[in-house]
């Protein structure tokens, strides 16, 4: 009985002194703000990833807990490409997009999440809308061919519009849904500033970025050809941006047993 009540109090005495030294610190990212530029390419019947145009961004994040951030942001530029066969054709693209994205910090899954890494991986995917206007040219000839602002564009509900614009029906930009994704790549100057790098793929849910399908407007049967253009796949765009970062803040949490 003696013996029991020693262990007993032993066990009692370890475990009140462990929950006064168990404390847990871990990072968790104040407000920042990156104003970015890069290169945007376009995925489709026109697309040539190697046909770069410039783009720029803005973007603002805060953290969530240690190892995810939410983030809101706006980026727009020019999108241009060309495709000699079987369409014959080019594009020039002028859009903008408002996005809003989760960012998981995968570094922190493999180091202390107290400390403030140097380099940092992070993976992010969101919704956004972007509006868009595209022309398209025959690249023999340079001779306008179409234009999203037209009622031979074939508009579905899925191909909206905003804005004055021309065209007879005043339309402009067409608005649509956008699936963003993709990695940045953050190394940290000092504790304020950081440079990062974008790679990013966005997904249209249209088939109107480039102005172009393979399905002909004119002669549904008929694959291809200048006068092509549909709803039926989908578009999208690859983004190549470095930015500087700004951090304003970054809080240190503490979990802590005991007293």
């Amino acid at each position: 009985m003696k013996l029991l009540f020693i262990i007993l109090i032993s066990f009692s005495f370890s475990s009140s002194y462990s929950q006064r030294k168990y404390k847990q610190e871990y990072i968790v990212d104040g407000i920042s703000v990156s104003p970015s530029i890069g290169l945007g390419s376009v995925v489709g019947e026109l697309g040539n990833v190697f046909l770069f145009r410039g783009v720029y961004g803005l973007n603002v994040e805060k953290g969530v807990s240690e190892k995810f951030n939410l983030g809101v942001g706006v980026i727009g530029g020019n999108l241009y490409g060309l495709e000699n066969y079987p369409y014959f054709s080019e594009f020039k693209t002028n859009f903008f997009q408002i996005q809003t994205s989760g960012i998981l910090n995968l570094s922190r899954y493999f180091s202390a999440s107290y400390v403030k890494n140097v380099i940092d991986l992070r993976f992010y995917g969101g919704v956004s809308m972007i509006w868009f206007h595209t022309d398209v040219f025959d690249s023999k000839t340079a001779k306008f061919l179409r234009a999203t602002s037209e009622n031979a564009s074939r508009h579905t509900t899925l191909f909206q519009s905003t804005g004055s614009g021309i065209g007879e029906a005043g339309i402009y930009y067409t608005r649509e849904l956008v699936i963003p994704m993709g990695f940045k790549f953050d190394y940290k100057i000092n504790e304020d500033f950081t440079l990062n790098v974008d790679l990013g793929y966005n997904w249209v849910n249209n088939d109107k970025l480039d102005g172009t399908t393979p399905n002909n407007i004119t002669q549904r049967g008929i694959i291809a050809g200048v006068n092509s253009y549909s709803d039926t796949p989908n578009d999208g765009w690859i983004n190549i941006s470095l930015g500087l970062k700004y951090t304003f803040s970054f809080k240190r949490r503490y979990i802590q047993r005991g007293v």
